[in-house]
């Protein structure tokens, strides 16, 4: 008699990396929400000729929160149409991009910026491009929001920033995407 087991191993957390302008507000948005497993800022560069960006890089649970939901918060708190950085940050370093790994991914940034072009009847600003090199920043720049919540409110106050983190994923579902364009 031979007895079979079955072996349920546990789901391999997703990655996407965003960047708009701070990677200290980019994790601030991404981080501590359900099917949210961690989050790292550093910068990417993505090809010879592509710029360093800040950006997060995001592990998550698939089963709990699809890379389209991370895309819908990310639109709701990046200005979309400015490519030259993001509020108070310019520079090429804090210009928006989201970065890709998979065909999946490529499909779902592709299709939801072309439904914030639909919706705004103008271009984005937002770069799609292939993930690539990722070098973390230092420790004290890690979870900053969480380690300096002073310093963190008045920086984003004084920036400019849109209250991204309090953003309600549910409330956003099926709502226009909206971008605070100039």
């Amino acid at each position: 008699m031979m007895l079979m087991l079955l072996v349920v191993l546990p789901a391999q957390a997703a990655q996407a990396v965003f960047a708009g302008g701070s990677f200290w507000v980019m994790e601030a948005l991404f981080a501590g929400r359900p099917g949210v497993e961690g989050t790292e800022v550093g910068w990417m560069k993505s090809g010879s000729r592509h710029l360093r960006r800040q950006v997060v890089r995001v592990e998550y649970d698939p089963d709990m929160l699809s890379y389209g939901e991370l895309l819908t918060l990310y639109w709701a708190a990046v200005d979309a149409f400015d490519g030259d950085g993001q509020f108070c940050e310019r520079g090429p370093e804090y210009s928006p991009a989201l970065y890709v790994q998979s065909a999946l991914q490529q499909k779902w940034a592709q299709q939801s910026r072309a439904r914030l072009h639909l919706e705004r009847g103008r271009d984005s600003s937002v770069r799609i491009l292939p993930v690539g090199a990722f070098s973390p920043a230092p420790d004290r720049h890690q979870q900053y929001r969480r380690h300096h919540p002073l310093l963190y409110a008045g920086y984003r106050r004084m920036c400019g920033y849109p209250a991204g983190e309090q953003l309600n994923l549910s409330a956003l579902a099926g709502a226009p995407l909206a971008t605070t364009g100039k």
